[in-house]
């Protein structure tokens, strides 16, 4: 039976005052705290039988050390066993094996003469006093703001709207503060009794008004023993005695933010991550502790990262994106993020990536919501939404048939006119979706109580005014602005909008009238067969069928709409959880989370992306190098200038070629005539390529204006894909081979030249045939009389790139 906290604590150096009510689970909580304490502080009877001795020294400043049983901190001892952290696979570990490492621990603890029974390794892991090893880890160890706070989420009760209420669904956890066990918890180092003086400061706190900082003026809601240090030397250190008890088997417990944080950035140091990586993830996954995610998920994301945990880096780059968006889509925006989102959610930091996935999925997120926009805006898009609207589609094919007609018979105007009403009434839902100034009591309710989380009532504005802010490409990069188009416009509203004096519902009737007319003077005559009419029963002709009905119309667009809003609120409309991530969402009902594969393609490969650490996912796709190399070495043709073939002047079949001053220019993948203009793949401008007389020669001149004649001499190959039959494909790949390389390839040059002698001077002296600086093929090399090339009889075969990895460029050419 354990000891109550009562008992726990008896013989301490200060008096227990026990206040009030104290909840179980805060009992438990504050139980659990010292246990934990009383277990490292007795390490030296842990795995006794361990080879190797880990050593963790402590600062002598008994003073600043004390832990909350009022006992100062104590250099830590402890056995562990050689296999175990061999198997860690840590780089950081198996060089503290090393001979010389070996040596230096022994001399630094006084074992230089003799190591204790049964230990054959020296381990220490005490953090470095001074260099750029201490100031890197100082960096990583330095809290964040929203972790030094977090300790509030355990004080804070939310608001009781935010569990359930009418329209959205119910959310279990989301108005109950953080438990104890998981955030209350004390830090390594007490600053004096007040801790445990009163249990009553452990729990929950109606008055507290969130996980914000303290206000200018007024009382604190921060207890003095519950100000932190950014870094702390004792933290540290305790944290790394935590991670090696856990290596031997121990459980390690993440009771509060700050520890959580500093244990996971100790293993992250010692490149041991997987130690940490599942009471990590329970400790950020347990509801309602996932609010963490939302109130700062930069750090989330940063220790999903590092940690490799996907569940979480989904969850906090999908708000972190979509905040992003919005900034991006400012119509003022300012270079970098700024410090506050368009919600005043303050900002963090999350940490330096070769390419952000955050800043390329949010450019990604916002043009793909504002390519909807533009769909909703476009003349077509009764055809682009995601249901079908086959009264739409038979519309259409009538106005195939009508627009042959004069333009001053009336069916053509009736034509123009209704669908001239249809988008102009359909635009007016859009920008009443755009316009709207106010939320429901209901949903303004729910997202304030969910913004006063974190953001001080002092400095909190109204969700509203922020939104009316926004511009038109900001707003479809909200929820709302999808929910006010999903409120559907009742028919008898649709129909009765203005457009060139006269109603829809008028302009409608209009053009059915005289469609019958038309129809009976067979002044159109629609095929029965039409795709747009198969839904028609037969006679197809019939007044009732063939005529436009504005009802049905309105029904189906109604249902195409719901469609596309219903792809963007499937969050909204369920269980706020993260459909790849399963993490329930309490705080971001003011988010659009409907990322799809475009946007979290940017992420790593382990967590779902295609980002495989090459940078390929944010680049434009590489251009396709079927035209064979350009010069020795890797570097080819990508098939930007046109490629040559023996039916000169006559492109393929799916090649779209365009006339114009005499040039001839192929505007597809079909090959073009003997004179063809194209842009080059190098920079110089407009290359004008010319078939000539066989041989094999290359001439370039360059203008002084920069620009590049080339002549091509030679038969021109049918195709100048490297994929022919042997004795066709090796005179090609000889022309490519010995090509003069361009002026910024100085390096393939001498390569090339260096080639060329090499094979010169084996033919020469096998006798094959006289060599005079004239190379077999057409192609010339001059040498000065003293220049000597010595190749050694002992060449094993090897890359002739090895003695080149260095060339001045200058000389190479």
């Amino acid at each position: 039976m354990r000891p109550s906290p009562v008992s726990a604590i008896s013989g301490f150096p200060f008096g227990l005052t026990i206040n009030g009510n104290l909840n179980s689970a805060t009992a438990n909580a504050i139980d659990v705290h010292l246990m934990e304490i009383a277990a490292i502080r007795n390490t030296a009877e842990v795995d006794s039988q361990g080879t190797v001795l880990a050593v963790v020294t402590f600062p002598k400043d008994n003073g600043l050390s004390c832990a909350c049983d009022g006992k100062p901190w104590q250099d830590v001892r402890l056995r562990m066993s050689y296999e175990k952290l061999a198997n860690l696979v840590s780089k950081k570990i198996q060089d503290m094996f090393s001979p010389r490492a070996q040596k230096r621990f022994r001399r630094r603890l006084g074992l230089e003469h003799q190591l204790p029974p049964g230990v054959e390794y020296v381990l220490d892991f005490t953090p470095p006093s001074e260099g750029p090893e201490l100031a890197d880890l100082t960096a990583a160890l330095w809290l964040p703001r929203a972790v030094k706070l977090w300790f509030l989420a355990g004080h804070y009760i939310p608001s009781a709207v935010l569990e359930a209420g009418t329209g959205l669904p119910t959310r279990p956890l989301a108005d109950k503060a953080v438990g104890a066990m998981l955030v209350l918890g004390h830090d390594d180092i007490c600053q004096g009794s007040a801790c445990l003086s009163d249990y009553t400061a452990w729990q929950p706190k109606p008055e507290n008004p969130g996980v914000v900082e303290e206000p200018p003026c007024g009382p604190s809601h921060i207890p003095t023993w519950r100000k932190v240090e950014d870094y702390c030397p004792i933290r540290h250190r305790v944290a790394i005695v935590r991670i090696l008890r856990a290596i031997n088997g121990e459980g390690l417990l993440l009771n509060s933010a700050v520890r959580m944080w500093t244990v996971a950035q100790v293993a992250i140091s010692l490149e041991i991550p997987q130690v940490v990586v599942d009471p990590v993830t329970q400790w950020l996954v347990a509801p309602p502790n996932t609010k963490f995610i939302e109130v700062c998920p930069e750090k989330a994301f940063q220790l999903a990262y590092d940690l490799r945990i996907p569940s979480v880096l989904i969850a906090a780059f999908r708000i972190l994106v979509n905040e992003l968006a919005v900034d991006y889509a400012s119509s003022d925006p300012v270079p970098g993020r700024p410090q506050l989102t368009w919600a005043q959610r303050r900002r963090d930091d999350y940490g330096d990536y070769p390419s952000d996935p955050v800043e390329y999925a949010s450019r990604e997120f916002a043009e793909r919501m504002n390519g909807n926009l533009q769909m909703l805006q476009s003349d077509n898009v009764f055809g682009r939404l995601p249901a079908p609207n086959p009264e739409w589609e038979k519309l259409c094919y009538l106005g195939s048939l009508i627009t042959r007609l004069d333009i001053s018979h009336p069916l053509h105007r009736a034509y123009g006119n209704l669908t001239a009403a249809l988008l102009f009434a359909f635009r007016q839902w859009i920008d009443k979706a755009l316009e709207f100034g106010s939320f429901s009591s209901r949903v303004q309710d729910l997202i304030e109580a969910q913004r006063s989380h974190y953001i001080p009532s002092w400095e909190r504005k109204p969700l509203i005014s922020l939104y009316s802010t926004l511009n038109p490409a900001q707003k479809v990069l909200t929820p709302f602005f999808w929910s006010r188009l999903n409120i559907i416009e009742h028919r008898v509203e649709f129909g009765a909008t203005f457009y060139r004096s006269n109603t829809l519902d008028r302009h409608v009737e209009t053009f059915n009238t005289e469609l019958l007319r038309a129809l009976a003077n067979h002044t159109i005559v629609p095929s029965e067969s039409h795709p747009s009419l198969a839904h028609l029963e037969p006679p197809v002709l019939q007044k009732i069928q063939i005529q436009f009905g504005l009802p049905e119309f309105h029904r189906l667009l109604s249902q195409g709409l719901n469609s596309l809003c219903a792809s963007f609120l499937a969050t909204h409309t369920s269980f706020a959880r993260d459909a790849d991530s399963g993490i329930p969402f309490f705080l971001s009902d003011h988010l659009l989370l409907c990322l799809d594969e475009s946007e979290l393609n940017y992420l790593p490969i382990w967590a779902g992306g295609l980002d495989d650490g090459s940078g390929g996912v944010f680049q434009q796709a590489i251009p396709e190098t079927d035209m064979g190399p350009s010069e020795p070495g890797p570097g080819y043709h990508t098939g930007y200038t046109a490629a040559g073939d023996t039916t000169a002047g006559a492109p393929t079949d799916d090649a779209d070629v365009e006339e114009g001053d005499g040039t001839t220019v192929v505007t597809k993948d079909g090959y073009g005539p003997s004179t063809i203009s194209a842009p080059s793949d190098l920079g110089f401008g407009g290359l004008s390529l010319g078939n000539g007389t066989a041989g094999r020669s290359l001439a370039v001149q360059q203008s002084g204006a920069g620009t590049a004649t080339t002549s091509v001499s030679g038969v021109t190959p049918r195709s100048e894909a490297f994929t022919m039959d042997a004795a066709e494909d090796e005179g090609m790949y000889a022309d490519a081979r010995y090509a003069q390389p361009a002026a910024h390839q100085a390096q393939g040059m001498a390569i090339e030249q260096y080639v060329n002698e090499a094979e010169m001077e084996v033919e020469a002296e096998a006798g094959d045939g006289d060599w005079n600086g004239e190379v077999q093929g057409g192609m010339e090399l001059s040498l000065s009389g003293d220049e000597e090339m010595d190749f050694g009889s002992d060449d094993d075969g090897g890359s002739t790139l090895d003695e080149f990895e260095e060339v001045d460029a200058d000389e190479a050419c």
